[in-house]
């Protein structure tokens, strides 16, 4: 049998803790990155009314927000 002492077992439980919050980060992280890239066909377009910046890869002059409904014109 091992014998660890009081402040052995301490360092181990928060060592083992850091690794799975850091994994845990890092698996977050990459997961929102891939979600959130721009595909090269698509455009961006900023609302007029309400500010909201959403992505309509149709080649249109005027595009509908999907929050307030009013058109709007392509920024990019």
């Amino acid at each position: 049998m091992i014998r660890l002492d009081i402040a052995s077992l301490i360092f181990f439980y928060i060592l083992f803790s850091a690794i799975l919050i850091l994994i845990g980060w890092l698996s977050f992280s990459y997961r929102g990155a891939k979600r959130h890239s721009i595909k090269e066909g698509d455009y961006l377009w900023k609302c007029s009314i309400c500010f909201h910046i959403y992505v309509d890869s149709r080649h249109e002059e005027i595009s509908t927000c999907p929050l307030c409904g009013s058109y709007n014109k392509k920024v990019a």
